[in-house]
């Protein structure tokens, strides 16, 4: 076994708009499609991601995230194994004028903490080429978000991989198949989603040291979903993930890497209560349709 290089990436910045939803963003799976010709034995890499931003005193807030990634390669064979999570509260002052006077006394000034990311999610894929260009993927999925209204999501997907452009340093790649998605739901029963899965990734460089890597995944539910009263038809449920990143190299042990995700489902699970206190019954708010991550790292080659 040859094991490849291990980093640490440490997140210099980071900003989160709205609860990032858990499935991670989708990535270039297949790299250049003739990577597994010379492959004579297994071989291996891995890298992570940890970040972290806390603040105390007049601005009390904690926001953690954290990565992993590793890779199997052998001869016409490509195992990969991808874990990712965020958790982010924040704790704020609160006045209330319980007693109508006009004015805050000291028994009315409060704070509350809310969590406004926890999400956690694990992907596994294997692909097995049949050409250098053509392979046939399977991929494991699970994650929660507790903030976006689910309490567990997990499924699976299959289907075909096509590189349908190549050439150094420019590589194009498309996908079709089918993803299948449990849901459980924080607020409500639980759902099962039947997709057609689309996916076109780009990856190329730039300049000799910096590298661009562009993907967009389209997920058309073929069944009816059902949440509470509300209902989504066929194709009605759809849910897009798209992402971009830049990466240049520093010197032999730095690099610098920067990263915009959005994710977008037309058709939002419900929320969880917001403290100890119920909705009312004929009010059931959803979850935003629309969440970002935008990122910055620094990247340090440790091995």
């Amino acid at each position: 076994m040859k094991h490849g290089l291990v980093y640490l990436v440490v997140s210099s910045a980071l900003l989160i708009s709205a609860s990032a939803r858990a499935q991670p963003a989708p990535t270039f799976q297949k790299g250049d499609p003739k990577e597994l010709a010379d492959v004579v034995e297994v071989t291996w890499t891995a890298k992570g991601q940890a970040g972290l931003i806390a603040t105390t005193g007049n601005s009390r807030t904690t926001t953690i995230t954290a990565g992993a990634n590793a890779t199997r390669k052998s001869k016409d064979n490509k195992f990969d194994a991808t874990l990712a999570g965020a958790f982010a509260r924040a704790s704020t002052r609160t006045a209330s004028d319980a007693d109508g006077s006009g004015a805050i006394d000291a028994d009315e000034l409060s704070s509350t903490s809310a969590t406004s990311a926890k999400n956690l999610a694990l992907t596994l894929r294997y692909d097995r080429y049949l050409r250098p260009l053509d392979a046939l993927y399977v991929a494991a999925l699970g994650a929660i978000d507790e903030p976006a209204g689910k309490e567990f999501q997990g499924g699976g997907q299959l289907g075909y991989s096509r590189g349908v452009y190549v050439s150094k340093p420019h590589e194009v790649l498309a996908e079709i198949g089918y993803d299948l998605s449990y849901l459980r739901l924080a607020a409500g029963s639980s759902s099962t989603i039947h997709s057609l899965r689309a996916f076109v990734g780009y990856k190329g460089a730039i300049r000799e040291d910096t590298t661009v890597e562009a993907s967009i995944e389209g997920l058309f539910n073929g069944n009816e979903i059902t949440f509470g009263t509300r209902r989504a038809a066929a194709f009605e449920g759809t849910r897009l993930n798209g992402t971009i990143g830049v990466t240049t190299t520093l010197s032999s042990k730095l690099s610098l890497g920067a990263s915009f995700a959005a994710k977008f489902d037309n058709f939002p699970a419900p929320l969880a209560a917001i403290g100890p206190v119920a909705f009312a019954a004929d009010f059931a708010p959803a979850a935003d349709k629309l969440d970002t991550i935008t990122k910055v790292s620094l990247i340090v080659t440790l091995l």
